[in-house]
């Protein structure tokens, strides 16, 4: 990784959120941009004292030195970048950053303290991991920093899978993490096992990474089969792909399971978008490139 976004709202879960950001900036030895997306409120009722340029200009000014105050907390050789941005959409103003920055991550908390707008910044998460092209790493209010050493891909082992996986070694390969890709099969599903066989020779051909491993596991309660699983093996992070289209196969990577299980545990999300992962695939294919590992 080369670039990571960092969003913030100044709430304790940011700040939680933030550790992350900064060890993954650290370890990958890339640039950390820190972004917090403020609104103008509106004066009821008060004469302007300054015009609206003027105030947005101040009010950015103010918010910047709050992003340089609370980065002088910690102890690092990294050196941010500090942008805001105004607007009254928090996801916009952070997909505009998105578009002119072209970071390799974007990394967020789940909750937040506005009342007013956004009771959970979750909703912001979610409406990120649908619309950004890069992928997002969300944070429980409830995580812990750790070394990322044990990573659960939940997988319906089809070949833009593998386009995911390649995207999660680039981010995790500095910790020599270890990659469970997992299938949750339930009764009614079709050969599960020779779509996993299938998947795995398909990955290993493609990608030479020693620490992955494939795991296929029968279930009628999803959700309690990921739950347990998650647990016994202590995990640092769990990743998920937001799919293109819904359908009868995507049970395993519903939209409210995943979000049921980023609001259960405390394990960090990490979210690939299919459309983009597609998009990305397609333009690699016309330039020719390739991906070793």
């Amino acid at each position: 990784m080369k670039k990571i976004l960092y969003t913030t709202d100044f709430s304790p879960n940011a700040e939680k959120a933030f550790q992350f950001a900064l060890k993954m900036a650290e370890k990958h030895h890339a640039e950390l941009i820190m972004l917090h997306v403020f609104d103008m409120p509106p004066i009821m009722g008060h004469p302007y004292l300054m015009g609206p340029a003027e105030m947005k200009l101040q009010a950015g000014s103010s918010w910047k030195n709050y992003l340089q105050e609370f980065f002088a907390q910690f102890k690092s050789t990294i050196q941010p970048t500090f942008i805001t941005v105004e607007n009254t959409s928090v996801v916009k103003g952070i997909l505009s950053i998105i578009k002119e920055h072209k970071p390799d991550l974007v990394v967020t908390g789940t909750k937040g303290k506005s009342l007013l707008k956004e009771i959970f910044i979750g909703s912001t998460t979610k409406a990120l991991v649908q619309q950004s092209p890069v992928p997002v790493l969300a944070i429980p209010e409830n995580a812990e920093y750790g070394n990322i050493k044990n990573v659960l891909y939940a997988s319906d082992f089809r070949e833009v899978d593998e386009k995911a996986l390649r995207q999660l070694i680039e981010f995790v390969k500095a910790f020599k993490a270890e990659i469970r890709v997992l299938h949750v099969s339930t009764d009614n599903e079709y050969k599960s096992n020779e779509k996993m066989e299938w998947f795995k020779d398909y990955v290993e051909d493609s990608i030479s990474y020693k620490h992955i491993s494939f795991e296929l596991l029968q279930a009628d309660d999803i959700f309690e089969k990921l739950d347990n699983y998650v647990k016994q093996y202590d995990l640092d992070m769990m990743v998920m792909l937001k799919k293109e289209k819904h359908g009868i196969v995507e049970k395993l990577f519903h939209e409210d399971l995943v979000w049921k299980m980023e609001f259960h545990t405390s394990v960090p999300l990490l979210s690939f978008n299919e459309h983009y992962l597609r998009a990305s695939g397609r333009k690699n294919i016309k330039r020719g490139d390739t991906i070793e590992h």
